[in-house]
């Protein structure tokens, strides 16, 4: 028998003025997102561009992350290192393109990495504009569906606990 997936709906307002970052989080989401899951004590986000919670991993150097590098190959962090890994990937290779100036995207690939990374029953988020698969790996932990303002897609932070 399957257990069932906790669902939740948050309205959140849009980003901060001051987060001029193209694709930046609402406002108070890391914040509601981790206190949900008691403050882990080890975060990491790739794509991390101007997170403001845990270490941040991004491959665009001017954002000054705490790791420069690709999210498909995080070689640089040892496996098991992390409690809680928030992935918010550019939600198509187009967008990646369009607003990034990077390559294709691989989410077979980004998010065995991120596994990797993550420690046994630790937890793996995606934050993107669909209910993304589950890797390899882990189970389904909470979908967190998230509306900000009117004429603006909802985006779904699937949570993945690693197993």
């Amino acid at each position: 028998m399957s257990k069932e997936i906790e669902n939740i709906i948050w309205i959140l307002p849009r980003p901060r003025r001051s987060n001029k970052y193209k694709g930046g989080f609402p406002a108070h989401f890391e914040k509601k997102l981790f206190e949900l899951y008691n403050w882990p004590k080890k975060i990491l986000q790739p794509f991390g561009g101007m997170a403001e919670y845990g270490d941040r991993l991004d491959i665009n150097p001017e954002v000054k992350p705490d790791f420069v590098g690709d999210a498909h190959d995080m070689k640089m962090i040892k496996n098991n290192s992390y409690d809680f890994v928030l992935l918010d990937p550019p939600y198509s290779c187009d967008l990646s393109g369009k607003l990034y100036n990077t390559g294709d995207l691989h989410y077979y690939k980004y998010v065995a990495e991120a596994v990797r990374v993550c420690k046994e029953s630790g937890y793996v988020a995606m934050y993107h504009w669909f209910i993304t698969p589950r890797p390899e790996g882990t189970k389904y932990h909470k979908r967190i569906f998230i509306g900000t303002r009117i004429w603006h897609r909802p985006r779904v932070c699937t949570i993945f606990q690693k197993i």
